[in-house]
């Protein structure tokens, strides 16, 4: 390799190191001055994850199935029913929460989902527990809406949630509670 290329391919790396260095600081906010003014990372949110901007009010955004037929719930139908206000220690975050709640006997019955029917609580992100309706309506399970009185957010196991009062037989069964909760439906099985 002569000077000449030597100099050439020099300069095209430098250059590549150039370009990727400002699409890296464009693309992630950082400047010449982020070391003089440190951003603190987020610490509110102990669960983890983006923010997400929630779906509009009258959006579906839960689901309750048996024998083929599908009630669909939004947020203004679920502020419709009666609820009630629970506080908790949330085993998760290991913390009392108040949380607005609609007990899951509720959803069962609008839907006849029969005691003895095997029902799958199934997540966004497609986790799933199940077990008799009888079980969860003896464990009184909850379905929680809200947190503290605000709309309970996506990247912190929102927009629903199962839950369990501090006195359930299943406030200690950490696989029945589900976040993001998204469906129940009777199970093939059950």
């Amino acid at each position: 390799m002569n000077q000449k290329t030597k100099s050439v391919s020099l300069a095209s790396r430098l250059l590549a190191v150039a370009l990727v260095v400002s699409f890296v600081a464009m693309t992630t906010g950082a400047s010449a001055s982020a070391n003089l003014n440190p951003i603190k990372a987020e610490t509110t949110n102990p669960y983890g994850g983006t923010a997400i901007d929630p779906l509009p009010a009258t959006a579906t955004i839960f689901t309750v199935e048996n024998a083929g037929k599908v009630v669909n719930y939004s947020k203004n139908d679920l502020l419709a029913i009666k609820s009630s206000i629970i506080t908790i220690f949330e085993p998760f975050v290991t913390k009392k929460q108040s949380f607005t709640v609609i007990p899951l006997e509720y959803f069962l019955g609008k839907s006849s989902i029969a005691a003895g029917k095997t029902i799958d609580t199934i997540a966004l992100n497609d986790y799933i527990y199940s077990n008799k309706a009888a079980n969860f309506s003896k464990a009184k399970a909850f379905i929680a809406f809200k947190r503290f009185g605000k709309d309970i957010p996506y990247n912190q196991g929102g927009p629903l949630r199962l839950i369990y009062s501090n006195t359930s037989s299943w406030a200690k069964n950490l696989d029945a509670w589900n976040w993001s909760l998204r469906s129940i439906k009777v199970s093939k099985t059950g």
